[in-house]
């Protein structure tokens, strides 16, 4: 997998980068700078790069050795990498911290670093809030497809994953995340798979894919939405409501439908995982100023691609900015972490 392709490396520039994030936009950007001569390190909580793309996709359809081949490509032209760190500033747990063995406050990168780009991308899943979703054999799909990944490259033992031979899998959503639950499920010897979704399957944005699973036998429901889990000490069904779209909104209907479930996986959506817990009022600008920028799936989900050329594009605006601004020390550090003060509490 090419993350950067570099010619000629340039000389180099008297200037450090921080990238807090290993995944297609962090290691895009790394080449891109190392490439043009800046000093680049990548910090990343996981054990290797790579992000989501490395342990969450499945391996059949990018195969980890690929991954790795890109990371090595970046480590001879020169990127530092610090695995097993995390950068934290006000940051909840989330899935992958596990393995992180070391700490390292985005203050201190501050002070050691002229520019940092954050692509920490979306760790975090949305949670399904209906009655029963706490049952066992409830899983959300990126953690579950998180687990089934880190078995099949050797991080984790089979026994850690749920069993799905044999069983009825309901998955709720139809993008890219939903689409990969249904390709381990047949992968692992399911023996159904229903995908359910809120709107048409034209609305989905993985439509080309989920067309090539319904060829396959994967059965797909549009227009419907959970409105209860049904078991008591595990789960046997889902209740959906019907669905329809009204001015653009989906809106729930009076018509009720019980599908049976063994396992259900639900794939609405995850959440940026920035070390910035809540950058409401800065729209980047703000912290753009002290030196801070981001890329990827933290500020808004990407596919692998547009990752990769937002990362690049990101660290041209990193580039430029150093050249123009860094020079002249307009944020020191104490003014950077008060922007950042002021960002989170909501007052810039």
């Amino acid at each position: 997998m090419r993350l950067y392709i570099c010619r000629e490396k340039e000389e180099p520039k008297p200037f450090k980068i921080a990238i807090i994030g290993a995944g297609p936009a962090g290691l895009s950007a790394a080449g891109y700078l190392a490439c043009r001569g800046y000093e680049v390190h990548v910090y990343e909580k996981m054990s290797e790069g790579g992000g989501m793309v490395a342990f969450g996709i499945p391996e059949a359809r990018i195969p980890i050795r690929t991954v790795r081949e890109g990371v090595k490509d970046l480590e001879r032209l020169g990127v530092n990498f610090h695995f097993r760190t995390k950068v934290v500033y006000d940051s909840p747990r989330e899935l992958g911290d596990e393995w992180a063995e070391h700490f390292v406050s985005l203050e201190r990168l501050l002070g050691e670093f002229d520019a940092i780009l954050i692509a920490t991308g979306a760790w975090r899943p949305r949670k399904l809030k209906v009655p029963g979703a706490d049952l066992p054999s409830i899983y959300d799909a990126l953690s579950l497809l998180h687990h089934i990944k880190m078995a099949r490259i050797g991080y984790y033992p089979w026994d850690r994953i749920p069993d799905l031979k044999g069983k009825h899998i309901v998955v709720i959503g139809a993008g890219y995340t939903a689409v990969d639950v249904a390709i381990e499920g047949r992968l692992l010897g399911a023996e159904k798979i229903t995908m359910v979704y809120r709107r048409g399957l034209e609305h989905s944005y993985a439509k080309t894919e989920i067309r090539k699973l319904i060829e396959e036998g994967v059965e797909f429901i549009e227009f419907a939405t959970p409105v209860r889990i049904i078991g008591d000490e595990r789960v046997h069904g889902v209740e959906f409501a019907r669905t329809k779209i009204e001015e653009g909104n989906v809106v729930t209907t009076d018509e009720r439908f019980i599908l049976d479930a063994d396992i259900v996986a639900y794939a609405i959506g995850q959440l940026p995982t920035s070390p910035i817990r809540e950058v409401v009022c800065a729209n980047e600008k703000i912290l753009k100023e002290a030196g801070i920028f981001f890329a990827g799936d933290v500020v808004a989900p990407r596919n692998i691609g547009t990752a990769m050329r937002e990362g690049k594009a990101k660290a041209k605006e990193i580039e430029e900015w150093l050249l123009k601004k860094a020079p002249k020390k307009v944020f020191p550090v104490p003014v950077a972490a008060r922007l950042i003060s002021e960002v989170v509490s909501g007052r810039c």
